[in-house]
């Protein structure tokens, strides 16, 4: 049974309103009571959408994961050099468009692993990491690393920089700390 338009826009806007409060007050501060009440419906409609907070989370996360699942996907062919170039451009604009995104996933860092919801998302996080590094070398991982981290952190202050201003530095950034290209 397909969804109905009322039930599509009100599951739309419990993530629209989640993600909100998610980069409000933190995920570990907002209940689902607190969704409920900003997105204008029971706790049991959220419930009904979703099987609880983490699966809200994951829905509020879907977007960007699946385009960091594309990106591996399309990776996958390539050598590691091309894979490692790839990478870099990729990251810049995925760290750019999911800004929000990024402001919930630095939230819940200490507590990422107890979210089975989001396994996929973790672990092409880690996949993302080793591309990053063009190499086996665990030096080049750890410098992987540090680099996303720092961009990640630049990344949650939308008003600090333009989109232009953001990947610019990615991007230079990512190129001067990994011996790429």
């Amino acid at each position: 049974m397909a969804a109905t338009p009322v039930r599509e826009r009100t599951r739309h806007e419990i993530v629209r309103q989640a993600m909100r409060l998610f980069q409000d007050r933190g995920y570990n501060a907002t209940s689902l009571q607190d969704i409920a009440s900003a997105a204008g419906c029971s706790k049991a409609t959220v419930l009904y959408h979703f099987n609880g907070k983490p699966a809200v989370l994951a829905a509020v996360l879907e977007p960007a994961a699946a385009d960091l699942a594309g990106l591996m996907d399309s990776a996958a062919g390539l050598s590691q050099a091309e894979a490692q170039e790839f990478a870099i451009q990729q990251f810049t604009d995925l760290a750019v468009r999911y800004r929000g995104v990024i402001d919930v996933l630095q939230d819940i860092l200490p507590v990422i692993d107890e979210v089975p919801e989001i396994a996929q998302l973790v672990a092409d996080g880690i996949r993302l990491t080793d591309l990053l590094a063009g190499s086996d070398d665990p030096l080049e991982r750890d410098l992987a690393k540090f680099a996303i981290n720092g961009l990640l952190g630049e990344c949650r202050h939308p008003g600090e920089r333009s989109d232009d201003e953001l990947r610019k530095l990615c991007d230079i950034a990512l190129r001067r700390i990994l011996r790429s290209a």
